[in-house]
């Protein structure tokens, strides 16, 4: 990644995974005790920030509820997934889910490379 350019982070994962929480605790330091007030976050949000000094990110903090992530893949597939420096896939350990998000990881590395692979031929 480039310090002198913005680098795309997407935060992806399924609803209530902590995606929201550990992006407010890592560049908002906020005490983990206080991400219990959080909400879920709707659709995408965007923030840029500096980081680690000359670093700026361009962080995707990505809706985890089923409707959201469907659309990633498919309507807003070229738009989430271009340009990404570094996708941080969440997921909850204790939950149920997790077999299934460890499926949506794969697609979403799968569209990631694809994208890559489209920019690398055009």
């Amino acid at each position: 990644m480039s310090a002198t350019s913005k680098n795309k982070v997407l935060l992806m994962g399924k609803a209530k995974a902590g995606k929201t929480s550990m992006k407010s605790i890592i560049f908002a330091n906020y005490l983990a005790k206080d991400t219990s007030r959080l909400g879920p976050t709707i659709k995408i949000a965007y923030s840029t920030l500096r980081f680690l000094g000359d670093l700026q990110l361009d962080l995707w903090d990505c809706g985890g509820q089923d409707k959201f992530l469907q659309s990633y893949f498919e309507s807003q597939r070229d738009v989430v997934f271009r340009n990404v420096a570094v996708l941080i896939y969440v997921f909850d350990i204790e939950s149920l889910e997790s077999q299934n998000s460890v499926k949506v990881k794969q697609r979403m590395n799968d569209n990631n490379n694809n994208n890559n692979n489209n920019m690398i031929n055009d």
